[in-house]
């Protein structure tokens, strides 16, 4: 190849200055012909360089077909614009993501004298604010779908609420915004009257009244209020829940309770039904569990036993389809035992007792060993409290919780995890806790590991059941652990919370209220 030399002195006046990343690159001739065979980076600026990770040493020099910087398909399709700019001297702009940079950029190439000259202008931030902007747009489409889905499903009366007030701010009156179905049918007006009069219009006697004033209170104090009223134009009981969702807006819920109020004996059989009706969910979450899990010991027990049969006769990619059917079959046993468990969470235990956490945690690094010893795992535990629990429910929280410290771990790095306990009062937790919790206080069990880590923006999403962040083939799981972890603390009356970058571990702390012993 013939690489010629060139006085970049002129174009160092010209753009080293320019802030857009600028570099010129000269063709690369066959020997003894004018067939471009390759590019040099002839010049580039200093912002070139930066855009590039480049030092001025490993620029000179440098041929497109060597740069680290560029990717093979990127490669290829940059020779082919470099030679269209330089052949036809048409400009050539492209919008490009070069996964080598991890950036995405604008590019106006140029024939400059006997090269190409090329502007990059770093759109990185711009296309992950994009990027933002769509993940945003698409999750206030899907909080959109499940309102509508909402309202148009829920046996509720839902309606919103848009006060109208004087010159001097005081409310006079309120207009129906938005309403289900449900809510026009207790209402026993019609939609168009419903929509378009004012609350005044359709009841005067509302007016003045103690709802008038619990709905006052509301807007003041931002408090919600629960309560069952007497309709006159229609002769109803409505039992009604007021919300302020701001200044001059409340979402209203009721239901039409006239037949419970004549009936009190009724409600009170609902309650034992109702009681009934969750021990027997019980009783099925067991059974189904029974049921579930046989069909797949047998798939497992016959699958072993085809293995055994064929034993000399398979190859290589039959056994690995029988490894992946016992490892489907084990993932299908998990997923079942966690959906047991979080049922069984699902009720608040009628009792607890004194737990002493510092033996519940050891107990739990005692089950836990051979998995920390093959993983090197090193292991800080504090002196930890004695708490108001329930035994096994807080032992399946803090397994999980050090289970998923051990395996979110850096690959080849080994996993080191603190377990902490400290206590912190209610309103120095930064939760979003009750009037009657912020002057509480909580112990705050922390685990704290090195691993991979996560998005924060999926603190939250991670406690819902079957929401995985990452796939079987890279961290197997089901996807239920973390739900089971909340429900536990929310049994005892605390919260989790959880906070995490990619790449500097995770920090789970449990707040659990401190109560005599």
């Amino acid at each position: 190849m013939k690489q010629e030399t060139y006085d970049t002195d002129v174009f160092s006046e010209l753009f080293d200055v320019q802030p857009q990343a600028i570099c010129w690159l000269a063709p690369v001739r066959k020997p003894g012909s004018q067939e471009v065979v390759d590019f040099e980076f002839a010049y580039c600026n200093d912002e070139g360089l930066r855009y590039l990770n480049l030092t001025r040493e490993q620029q000179k020099g440098m041929l497109l077909s060597q740069s680290p910087t560029v990717t093979d398909e990127l490669r290829s399709r940059f020779f082919n614009d470099l030679v269209q700019v330089l052949d036809t001297g048409n400009k050539v702009e492209s919008n490009i993501y070069n996964p080598a940079l991890n950036k995405y950029a604008r590019v106006l190439r140029t024939r400059l004298r006997n090269g190409v000259l090329n502007v990059v202008q770093d759109r990185t931030d711009e296309q992950r604010i994009i990027h933002q902007l769509e993940e945003k747009t698409q999750e206030l489409e899907a909080h959109k779908n499940l309102l509508d889905s909402l309202l148009q499903h829920s046996p509720a009366g839902i309606s919103i609420t848009q006060v109208i007030r004087d010159e001097q701010g005081a409310v006079v009156d309120g207009r129906t915004i938005l309403a289900n179905e449900p809510a026009i049918c207790y209402s026993g007006i019609s939609r168009e009257d419903y929509l378009s009069k004012t609350v005044r219009e359709l009841d005067p006697y509302i007016w003045g009244s103690v709802l008038y004033q619990m709905v006052l209170h509301t807007l003041e104090t931002g408090k919600p209020f629960f309560t069952q009223y007497f309709y006159a134009p229609e002769q109803r009981w409505l039992e009604l829940s007021v919300a302020k969702m701001d200044d001059d807006h409340l979402i209203n819920v009721f239901m039409d309770v006239t037949s419970t109020k004549e009936a009190q004996l009724r409600q009170q059989k609902l309650v034992e039904e109702l009681q009934r009706s969750n021990q027997d969910l019980e009783e099925f979450a067991y059974a189904a569990s029974h049921d579930l899990k046989e069909p797949i010991r047998k798939v497992l027990f016959f699958s072993d036993r085809l293995r055994h049969r064929l034993d000399g006769r398979l190859d290589d990619e039959d056994l690995r389809m029988f490894s992946r059917l016992e490892a489907a079959n084990k993932r299908m046993g998990n997923l079942v035992d966690d959906l047991l468990n979080y049922s069984q969470v699902s009720q608040r235990p009628e009792q607890f007792g004194t737990v002493n956490l510092n033996e519940l945690l050891q107990g739990i690094l005692d089950d836990l060993e051979l998995e920390i010893e093959e993983r090197k795992a090193i292991i800080h535990m504090d002196t930890l409290a004695t708490v108001r629990g329930h035994q096994r429910q807080l032992q399946q929280l803090f397994q999980n919780l050090v289970s998923n410290a051990l395996k979110y771990n850096k690959p080849g790095v080994p996993p080191e995890v603190r377990i902490s306990c400290t206590i912190t009062k209610g309103q120095e937790t930064g939760l979003h806790l009750t009037t009657e919790e912020l002057p509480q206080c909580f112990y705050t069990v922390g685990v704290r590991d090195n691993g991979i880590g996560f998005d924060q923006k999926d603190a939250e999403r991670i406690f819902q059941v079957f929401q995985r962040l990452h796939g079987n083939s890279e961290y197997r799981g089901t996807g239920v652990g973390l739900a089971i972890a909340r429900k536990v603390a929310q049994n005892h009356g605390g919260y989790i919370r959880a906070q995490s970058k990619p790449g500097e571990g995770s920090f789970f702390e449990v707040f659990l209220p401190v109560q005599a012993v």
